[in-house]
């Protein structure tokens, strides 16, 4: 089968990047893949050598030429994505959500042009607001089609000074799943969101890719004694851009707490540091500054080392946008004892592979679950174990690419979807 692959690539800072490479490996030799992006460089050694990788302003042309049988979208809530946009309505195929809400990264195209930026730096000033209105026109459009009851309050309430939570409770699937013939879902609860959003969609369960990555015992002491770990100490770890979603703070408190009763507990943060943070100012508040070590990004290739290095790891999300984690795959198969939020869209995990803990009781439920097991390395093991065989039997090669291979059957047979009264700035087909 001739695909076309629409996706951000490494080294673009989002997940979905290494999702995709991981996708491409497994997918390359059963199918005449065609890879396009909207980025400046592309790690071209991360990507299979049988796929043509070209930026995306020739992807209509080559459509033209020689039609497709199906053209995949890797879809999140971030601007990395923004370009699928563009092409997503007029050639549909396979959209696969990473997020089940893309409301943040839609907004952030109409809210974010140059015109309304300058028009809310100078609000009285009226030939700015005349040149932002058809950007903001488009948008309220745009939500006015996706929610008719709320919408024009939506709009509203996006220009003005609102919470933080509203856009997870309206995430904007309605257009791109209409205008796609099959919608792609890594979990059982995402299926069930999509259709209840559009309840005419086609959705296909997709096997996300996750396997073990072979760690030198050595090269883990000597690592852990490189941070200035102990080998009698408890590293408790978190990895990720270490944004407030990823609840770090409570993770700090949490620590500082199960560390009053053993000081041998430490915390490792291995991510990139959000610019403007104030990580360093709460690990000092909290008392934990000199038990914990912040790496910032490190190379992908070495992450399973330092994942490796914790003895507990912690993966929390709140706000959520009911993504499945790539992340936590990645961790569940190094066969570390992990601690996550007890969120629906995780169900599907083992009880005996992870500790869950309530977001309502998330400091205390994350204090009891660290200071237990910085006690009973026994439950830890056990816990890597059951991870271990959880992602052995839900995400091994296989299953990839018989999920994908059945899904791209299905976009390749469905016929394209019927025509909507979309706001005018959407691309037809």
């Amino acid at each position: 089968m001739r695909v076309a692959f629409l996706s951000p690539l490494p080294p673009a800072p989002t997940g979905i990047a290494d999702y995709a490479a991981d996708v491409l490996a497994v997918l390359a030799g059963e199918h005449a893949i065609d890879v396009f992006h909207s980025q400046e460089t592309v790690d071209r050694s991360r990507l299979p050598g049988e796929c043509d990788v070209q930026p995306v302003g020739v992807f209509a042309e080559r459509h033209r030429e020689r039609p497709y049988d199906a053209a995949v979208y890797q879809m999140g809530n971030g601007p990395a994505h923004a370009f699928l946009y563009e092409h997503l309505s007029r050639v549909p195929g396979l959209l696969v959500l990473h997020d089940l809400v893309l409301h943040h990264s839609r907004a952030a195209q109409f809210l974010e042009a140059d015109a309304v930026k300058t028009w809310r730096l100078e609000p009285a000033s009226l030939a700015a607001r005349e040149a932002a209105e058809p950007w903001l026109a488009r948008w309220r459009h745009e939500l006015s089609y996706a929610y008719p009851d709320s919408g024009e309050r939506l709009f509203e309430a996006g220009l003005g000074t609102v919470g933080q939570l509203l856009p997870y409770a309206y995430p904007l699937l309605r257009i791109p799943v209409e205008a796609s013939r099959v919608v792609g879902v890594h979990s059982a609860f995402a299926e069930e969101a999509v259709q209840a959003e559009a309840p005419e969609a086609l959705v296909a369960h997709l096997a996300m890719p996750a396997a073990a990555v072979a760690v030198d015992a050595r090269g883990v002491r000597e690592r852990r004694r490189k941070l200035g770990f102990g080998d009698e100490d408890v590293v408790v770890a978190s990895f990720g851009l270490l944004t407030p979603e990823k609840r770090i703070e409570t993770v700090a408190r949490a620590v500082a707490r199960a560390a009053s009763a053993n000081p041998r507990v430490r915390l490792l943060l291995v991510g990139p540091v959000p610019e403007g943070s104030p990580l360093n100012q709460q690990l000092e508040r909290l008392g934990v500054a000199e038990r914990s070590v912040v790496t910032g990004r490190v190379p992908l290739e070495e992450l399973p080392l330092f994942i490796e290095v914790a003895d507990i790891i912690v993966h929390l999300r709140y706000p959520t946008t009911r993504e499945t984690s790539a992340a936590l795959l990645r961790v569940l198969a190094q066969g570390r004892a992990t601690v996550v939020s007890d969120l629906e869209h995780q169900a599907e995990i083992p009880t005996g592979a992870v500790v869950r803990v309530d977001v309502a009781d998330e400091e205390d439920g994350v204090a009891r679950a660290v200071s237990a097991l910085a006690a009973d390395p026994e439950r830890r093991a056990e816990l890597g174990r059951q991870a271990v065989a959880f992602v052995r039997r839900e995400s091994s090669a296989e299953r990839v690419r018989t999920s994908w291979r059945d899904a791209l059957e299905k976009t390749r047979a469905e016929p394209p979807p019927r025509q909507r009264h979309w706001p005018a700035h959407w691309p037809r087909p």
